[in-house]
């Protein structure tokens, strides 16, 4: 972003021994530290996926290591992200209350469009069923997930879509010719392609995706960009919540620009608020309305 953000990208030292090595690797390549923790965020939600029916008590032992795992790696690596910042702007709050209400709102007119598809399919969800357990358990797990939510979520999910995707995806010509050398990388097909036209065409070129990203500055929104974040954004969200996520990246693409035009430059921190208080506030009418869907 600017020339200080480069000086704290330079003094990260990796240690030495197991973690030296992955800590090369993430300052290795600037996708890798945007990437890992939304990764990692998403295998770790898939054990508690599988594991939650076992018994409601592992709920917030495996919930609690999951935000500590991804939390200790936003940390450890954030002089690599100059532009993960926790910066406020109030556009935040509208923004978020409004998205809140938005992604609400869509999300039911997708049910009464295709309630077949759309509509919960009655099973108590699993708060309700930690509510009859335990008050205890209820309530730590409760705490837990808004903290994930409203604090955690909004700073690896931003850093990966609404920075790494949106710059490192934002020319439909390069983004074409990073697939290309993706997929020379595979077996059997990558031969093929390495062989090809088009795959000469890309050998000895810099990696598209790398390129792009360090040449994009934080803030700057393409179409083609907005079009691959966004993609990104909605297929790791059920059918249900698409139009929600259209909206927020909407809102937030615009957000992200209108916080780091000209001079101004306030990193992700404006659209993390935005996100977490969005995020705040479906914790809270989930709560308040007895209605987990949306969570």
């Amino acid at each position: 972003m600017t020339g200080s953000s480069t000086d704290r990208e330079s003094t990260f030292t990796p240690a030495t021994g197991f973690m030296g090595a992955i800590d090369a690797w993430m300052a290795a390549n600037p996708w890798h530290p945007r990437i890992a923790p939304f990764i990692v965020y998403l295998a770790l939600l898939a054990g508690i996926n599988l594991t939650i029916d076992a018994s409601p008590y592992l709920y917030p032992v495996l919930y609690a290591i999951q935000f500590a795992v991804v939390a200790a790696m936003l940390w450890r690596y954030r002089l690599l992200l100059p532009e993960l910042t926790l910066r406020f702007h109030w556009l935040a709050i509208p923004t978020g209350l409004g998205l809140c209400a938005a992604w609400i709102g869509l999300g039911f007119w997708m049910i009464a469009l295709a309630p077949a598809w759309f509509a919960a399919d009655g099973e108590p969800h699993y708060f309700e069923r930690m509510a009859d357990t335990s008050t205890a358990l209820y309530g730590i797990s409760l705490g837990l997930r808004l903290a994930g939510m409203a604090i955690l979520v909004p700073l690896f999910e931003e850093l990966f879509i609404r920075s790494a995707c949106l710059r490192g995806l934002h020319s439909a010509r390069k983004t074409g010719l990073g697939l290309v050398q993706l997929v020379e990388d595979l077996p059997i097909v990558g031969d093929w392609v390495l062989h090809s036209r088009l795959g000469q065409r890309v050998r000895g070129l810099p990696g598209q995706f790398t390129e792009q990203l360090r040449e994009c500055p934080v803030g700057m929104v393409t179409a083609f960009g907005f079009a691959a974040s966004t993609f990104v954004f909605m297929v790791h969200h059920v059918q249900r919540d698409w139009p929600g996520t259209i909206a927020c990246a909407v809102v937030w693409c615009w957000l992200l620009w209108y916080t780091n035009r000209g001079d101004r430059r306030m990193g992700l921190g404006p659209i993390v608020w935005s996100h977490g208080i969005t995020n705040a506030a479906l914790w809270a009418w989930s709560l308040g309305t007895g209605d987990w869907q949306f969570m």
